[in-house]
């Protein structure tokens, strides 16, 4: 839904933003948590299966980051929070580089995947607390209009 507040142009929209930056910053603990929970019981599975417990958790998490990377974007550009893009450039994408400049050969080992990762959780948990702020203006924003219109319409019925 369209509104004219200074503050928040599209509300489901940032709305729909938050509730994904809740789950989204849940994954990664919850999928360590799994890890030390179901290592004793599935590691053999996982072995005779020929699966890493450790890369099927890594790719689930990093797809969860790459998916929802264009939705939070299109967000962002569309509420026209253009430091948090650049944020999120500086941030997570430009550190990547001098790892791969001087390393490029091992640039897809664990440890080399996880630094943007951890800086796009990072990312997530920072900007929860920047959209919350916008909701919490907006909505004193959009109760501060509710009152001015209750007040003109006491002053009508006064007048009368």
């Amino acid at each position: 839904m369209q509104t004219q507040s200074k503050y928040i142009h599209n509300i489901d929209l940032v709305e729909k933003f938050r509730k994904i930056l809740f789950y989204q910053i849940s994954i990664p603990p919850l999928f360590f948590a799994l890890y030390f929970i179901l290592n004793f019981m599935v590691t053999k599975v996982m072995v005779l299966l020929g699966l890493n417990i450790i890369v099927v958790q890594l790719v689930l998490i990093i797809g969860a980051a790459v998916i929802f990377t264009p939705f939070m974007m299109y967000v962002l550009y569309k509420e026209k929070h253009f430091g948090w893009i650049v944020t999120f450039f500086v941030m997570v994408i430009f550190p990547y580089f001098p790892i791969l400049l001087i390393n490029p050969d091992n640039i897809f080992l664990t440890a080399w995947l996880l630094l943007p990762v951890v800086l796009f959780y990072l990312y997530c948990f920072l900007i929860k607390y920047s959209v919350d702020e916008w909701l919490k203006e907006y909505r004193t924003e959009q109760q501060l209009v509710e009152q001015r219109k209750e007040w003109e319409e006491k002053k009508k019925e006064w007048l009368i």
